[in-house]
């Protein structure tokens, strides 16, 4: 072999060696449930923040199938990613999906849904601190009902708790409403009836209307939920059957249908919602994820802050809401 033919196939096995120790870093990031405002932002907010850290980011929707979750996971541990985010479909996956990041060695975070290892760890999670975002939800519910002067005489009111029992996150939400409520306003503990719901409002509307047949006697109506999907539902229910919306009081959480509650300006029994920023969410993970991959570990939780938006502050947050 010729010295100039040596030279040129050194100078090409280096250029090849050069551009596979550039090609950019991936992660994945697995969401359950891709069409809905939340998870729309919530991804964005991760791509966001991979394209500003240099990241590849693949990203799939799962639509709460559970198969396709372990399989997307799998693909991607294929496909050489240094890190995964995961909104879980369900969280008996928890330990499915850790003990393969783990085998793996492949960084691993929950966003929104916390999750456990086997053996009762939890993996790192990106969210609301459940409890204490349900506690300021019971506090704003308790703060109208006084102002409304309806903790003088409790017994024509009911108090929906919307939830998706089989979600240990969603109860705890509900948990935190239930505590700071009847705190501050005892008598309406024996006024709560629970609904079980799928976690979407077109349930939340179904399962809250057959309450308010089941109830007949009941001329006011207080709901809370793990999302505002519960509470914008129960209140679309109230407006079917008929009540005025001064006879309702809902606040939600997150956020995702604050749009559509407060952008007509028409009176509403959805008085309110804990908004957290999704987007946040999204960045938040990728950005842990990608600094242990720089040696920093993660931390046990990520909590982010919730802002309580009503019709009186609407107009202050419609444009980082995304509203048209």
């Amino acid at each position: 072999m010729t010295f100039t033919r040596f030279a040129c196939l050194a100078a090409a096995v280096l250029a090849a060696g050069t551009a596979s120790a550039q090609e950019p870093m991936k992660f994945g990031f697995i969401n359950k449930m891709g069409d809905h405002p939340w998870f729309v932002r919530e991804v964005q907010g991760a791509k966001d923040k991979a394209k500003e850290l240099g990241v590849v980011l693949l990203t799939q929707d799962v639509q709460f199938d559970a198969d396709l979750a372990v399989t997307t996971f799998d693909t991607y541990l294929g496909d050489g990613v240094k890190g995964i985010a995961v909104v879980v479909p369900d969280r008996a996956l928890g330990p499915v999906v850790a003990e393969k990041a783990k085998a793996a060695h492949v960084g691993l975070i929950a966003v929104d849904d916390d999750i456990k290892t086997a053996d009762g760890k939890p993996v790192p999670y990106v969210g609301m601190n459940a409890l204490s975002i349900g506690n300021q939800v019971g506090n704003e519910i308790a703060r109208l009902v006084k102002t409304a002067g309806w903790d003088k005489d409790v017994s024509k009111i009911r108090v929906g708790s919307v939830e998706d029992q089989k979600a240990d996150t969603c109860m705890r939400r509900n948990r935190g409403a239930q505590e700071t409520l009847f705190k501050a306003i005892p008598a309406l503990k024996d006024r709560m009836v629970s609904i079980p719901y799928d976690n979407t409002m077109v349930n939340a509307i179904d399962v809250v209307s057959t309450t308010l047949t089941a109830n007949p006697d009941a001329e006011k109506w207080i709901f809370f939920s793990c999302n505002d999907d519960g509470v914008l539902g129960s209140v679309r229910a109230t407006e079917n059957a008929g009540m005025p919306a001064t006879d309702v009081i809902g606040v939600g959480i997150d956020g995702s249908r604050a749009c559509e509650a407060f952008g007509s300006g028409k009176a509403s029994g959805f008085r309110g919602t804990m908004w957290l920023d999704s987007a946040k969410h999204g960045a938040a993970a990728v950005q842990a994820l990608y600094d242990q991959t720089q040696g920093k570990p993660m931390k046990a939780d990520y909590y982010q802050d919730a802002t309580l938006i009503n019709g009186g502050n609407f107009a202050e947050y419609k444009g980082k809401l995304g509203c048209k």
